[in-house]
């Protein structure tokens, strides 16, 4: 694929038809022609007609594009449910065991009740509030997510708040205890699982050293019997140096009736080799669902959908996440953060219970684009910025982007761009 650029206009070709250029402040796509193509530049154009209309068209400020800007207020909470495992997972972030460091076998809701009493005052009447439960595993205590779960309802109900639930479980715990509260909350529900067992039982082993495959698989023919009653049913894998068969845990992801998949480049792997051929697996997967089901079968992973509801709704993201401004994070300890990779680290804590360190707040406030200095980048408002996470990992600065990050992002987004045309102009 060739790319060239003038200003805020990136155009793109591949063997697939007439050259695509894509505005990316407006989020609009259009072919331009071989003659545009011809004398596209960084910072000038030819004055051929074609290329004057190039010209007009990205000057053009588009009034129906929605501003990425994220309102004030906390209106998202992750929650660590526990912060113990039954898996021992050999990439985990939280410890190697779930723990942060600081096992917590389970949240005191005594304490955290109050915490979100404080959080769903503020929100407005007929507002969204959403619950994240996180571990650790979080099924590990189902109770404390039922608890919280009424709660949260109860709370809602009063002022017209609508309360949406999200649980991330490695998916060896559902029985009809766990299952019966699941569809209570109608939660949606995203099961980690990083290929097929060969794959997965390596990396994701129970503390014995036996595999864990069989036992998701299992949750998985419970969790879709129960579809009717749940929200989406997701897939997410996290793949490093040593699992990069994205395509095989594609494969094995069709075999199981999931709604939607994820995949994800290991937050602690830095290797260029392993990030380029992460993109190249991941173009694979797209080019393999789009000759199986079009776009309705390339939606069902998760980042080319994210891409595709931009783009049709013309939505500019400024901030990669809303990470200390409209989310933060809650430990088993009921301490604060603005990232559920932050747990732990104390420099990171933005407050405890219901007090808020407003000062330290106010930093994370500007968006992420501006705060990154990603204003020239082509990709900014598909990307929001980045993982402010991921950069601090590479580069030691959270507002210091990782090069990697930043590669990975505008390749798939190019990737989506492709589809984008060719499921439109299929229409």
């Amino acid at each position: 694929m060739e790319q060239r650029r003038y200003k805020d206009i990136v155009a793109f070709k591949w063997d697939q038809g007439a050259p695509l250029a894509f505005h990316a402040r407006n989020l609009e796509i259009a072919e331009i022609s071989e003659q545009a193509w011809a004398g596209m530049k960084e910072d000038t154009l030819a004055s051929t007609e074609a290329q004057l209309e190039l010209k007009a068209w990205e000057q053009e400020i588009n009034p129906d594009v929605k501003s990425g800007h994220l309102e004030p207020g906390i209106r998202s909470l992750t929650i660590n449910v526990t912060q113990i495992c039954n898996l021992k997972c050999t990439y985990c972030a939280a410890g190697g065991d779930g723990s942060y460091g600081a096992p917590q076998t389970k949240i005191n809701v005594e304490k955290t009740l109050p915490q979100l009493k404080f959080f769903l005052e503020r929100v407005p009447e007929g507002g969204r509030f959403k619950i994240t439960f996180l571990g650790g595993e979080p099924l590990l205590y189902p109770e404390g997510i039922q608890e919280i779960g009424n709660y949260v309802r109860l709370m809602a109900a009063g002022r017209n708040i609508h309360a949406g639930f999200s649980i991330v479980t490695n998916g060896t715990l559902i029985n009809d205890k766990t299952l019966a509260i699941l569809k209570d909350l109608r939660a949606n529900v995203t099961v980690s699982l990083d290929g097929p067992p060969e794959i997965n039982d390596k990396a994701r082993p129970s503390k014995d050293g036996s595999g864990s495959t069989s036992l998701v698989v299992e949750g998985l023919r419970q969790l879709s019997d129960a579809k009717a009653s749940l929200g989406l049913l997701t897939l997410h894998g996290v793949f490093n140096s040593d699992n990069l068969d994205l395509i095989s845990a594609y494969n094995f992801y069709q075999t199981l009736k999931a709604d939607r998949y994820e995949f994800t480049y290991s937050v602690a792997e830095n290797d260029d080799d392993s990030n380029r051929l992460f993109v190249e697996q991941m173009n694979l997967i797209a080019k393999t669902a789009f000759a199986a089901g079009g776009e309705k079968e390339l939606r069902k992973i998760g980042i080319f959908d994210q891409y595709f509801f931009a783009l049709d709704n013309q939505q500019q993201t400024e901030n990669y996440c809303g990470a200390g401004k409209s989310f933060l994070m809650v430990d088993a300890k009921n301490n604060l953060y603005t990232c559920p990779w932050e747990v732990g680290h104390k420099e990171e804590q933005v407050g405890q219970g219901a007090e808020l360190n407003y000062d330290q707040l106010a930093q994370y406030q500007a968006p992420l684009v501006e705060k990154n200095n990603c204003q020239s980048c082509w990709a900014r408002f598909l990307c929001g910025g980045g993982c402010m996470f991921i950069h601090k990992q590479s580069t030691g600065s959270k507002h210091r982007k990782d090069g990697q990050f930043c590669f990975r992002t505008r390749s798939l987004i190019g990737t989506a761009l492709l589809y984008y045309k060719l499921s439109r102009v299929a229409c």
